[in-house]
């Protein structure tokens, strides 16, 4: 083979590789930006989001065994340097998200996070609480809302990360002791349920469970 031939292999060989790094390149950029380019191009695709974020999750209340209510000295002190109303914070993943406690699911979801109705809250934990965001959300967030008030980096979470309730200007502790992805809750033992859709054309959930520890 001549030199002329193996160079021009060569160059051959770096075409190749070069598509083939640019083509993983753009695999890599579009995976993380795909949900919302779904969202642009099909909005009803949130409205059926919200649907698999309510339904299906929950057994009925009345088989779940209720726990002993919290002692009267288990009940943080109160904080007026908290914020009023309530809020949830993972410090791991930089979520400082409000509460929308109401049977509104639609507009809880749309400014953060829903907590499921006639369960548990901070003050009434004879049953679990369970908290419920968007993963991808709405093409008018920005990239720094939805890291802030949604569950999209959730998965990241693990066994003995922090999570933090403010609730009526008291601080509530909890910690993440394990975490699932499933179609349903499986643990109704723990304090607090985090759950958010997986992928946003899927049945799949990601759930993490938390005691508190405060």
């Amino acid at each position: 083979m001549s030199k002329k031939e193996k160079i021009k292999k060569l160059l051959n060989i770096y075409q190749v590789m070069g598509f083939v790094f640019l083509l993983i390149s753009i695999v890599l950029i579009a995976i993380p930006v795909s949900p919302y380019i779904w969202y642009r191009l099909k909005p009803s695709a949130v409205e059926n989001d919200e649907k698999k974020i309510i339904t299906e999750v929950v057994i009925p209340e009345e088989e779940i065994e209720e726990k002993k209510p919290e002692p009267e000295d288990k009940i943080p002190p109160l904080n007026p340097n908290l914020p009023e109303g309530y809020f949830v914070l993972i410090p791991k993943i930089g979520v400082n998200s409000p509460i929308g406690d109401t049977k509104d699911y639609r507009k809880a979801l749309l400014k953060g996070t829903w907590i499921v109705s006639d369960y548990g809250t901070p003050e009434k934990d004879t049953l679990p609480i369970i908290l419920a965001a968007h993963r991808f959300g709405y093409t008018s967030w920005t990239t720094e809302f939805r890291n802030r008030i949604s569950f999209y980096n959730l998965p990241k979470t693990e066994k003995g990360d922090k999570v933090n309730i403010y609730w009526n200007r008291r601080e509530y502790k909890y910690e993440i002791y394990s975490g699932e992805e499933s179609t349903y809750i499986s643990d109704y033992t723990a304090d607090l349920i985090l759950y958010t859709c997986k992928y946003f054309n899927s049945p799949v959930r990601i759930f993490r469970y938390a005691n508190r520890v405060n």
